[in-house]
């Protein structure tokens, strides 16, 4: 369990990282489109563009916040209490759970992927660029995952 309890610290620090930097990111969305920091701008597009990608990036980081505090109170909570810490471990390493995510996840890059070649094909009928750029994105997937594969391949 104390290894457990340093991991969550770990987290928590992590967390408590990530929640400033997304702060920092709300912020910089409102002072720029209250004009408090004009230079926090889009480099591309009009003035409603600009204004809707930094509504996105303040939607964003908003949300993510949210998750993150969560994870965090939940966390801090049961480093309090011995009983949620004990609940929360048995949650995290309960092995049919780690494997329902596992094949959930490697089922949904598969289709990501098959998706995305789909996507290339037929955005190459409208635009190049569109077509190059989903096909960078999938082969930089891929190429992590091959990756990963081989890391684990010499871990396992």
């Amino acid at each position: 369990m104390k290894n457990f309890r340093e991991k969550l610290k770990i987290d928590n620090i992590v967390s408590g990282i990530g929640c400033a930097i997304l702060l920092v990111f709300g912020f910089l969305s409102v002072a720029g489109e209250t004009g408090l920091i004009p230079a926090f701008t889009p480099a591309a597009g009009d003035s409603h563009w600009q204004s809707q990608w930094r509504g996105f990036i303040l939607g964003a980081s908003t949300g993510i916040l949210a998750l993150m505090l969560f994870g965090l109170i939940r966390n801090l909570r049961a480093m309090k209490d011995e009983e949620k810490l004990r609940k929360l471990y048995i949650k995290c390493h309960d092995e049919r759970t780690i494997q329902v995510q596992t094949s959930a996840q490697a089922a949904g890059l598969r289709t990501a992927l098959i998706l995305g070649i789909v996507a290339v094909v037929v955005a190459g009928y409208f635009s190049v660029t569109v077509s190059m750029t989903i096909l960078a994105c999938v082969l930089f997937t891929s190429l992590i995952t091959v990756g990963f594969k081989l890391y684990y391949h010499k871990k396992l």
